[in-house]
């Protein structure tokens, strides 16, 4: 029953991924992503209100905000 010159499915060479405009356009973004997520954190970490690794998670209270003083102002 089977044909002469029947080819099996996936026996014809496969194209492999490669790098593209796209693929480098995606790094960029990523790396741009990172870098603005550290600056958040880092300003959050100025005004956030707490201690150590949770500063830039702690809340103000509405109306009391209080701002660490500058180095240079001291």
């Amino acid at each position: 029953m089977s044909q002469f010159g029947m080819n099996m499915p996936g026996g014809a060479m496969q194209r492999r991924a490669s790098m593209n405009v796209y693929t480098a356009l995606l790094f960029v973004a990523m790396v741009a992503l990172g870098a603005a997520c550290v600056y958040v954190w880092m300003q959050a970490g100025r005004v956030g209100k707490g201690e150590g690794f949770g500063r830039p998670f702690g809340l103000q209270t509405p109306n009391q905000i209080e701002l660490p003083v500058a180095a240079a102002a001291k």
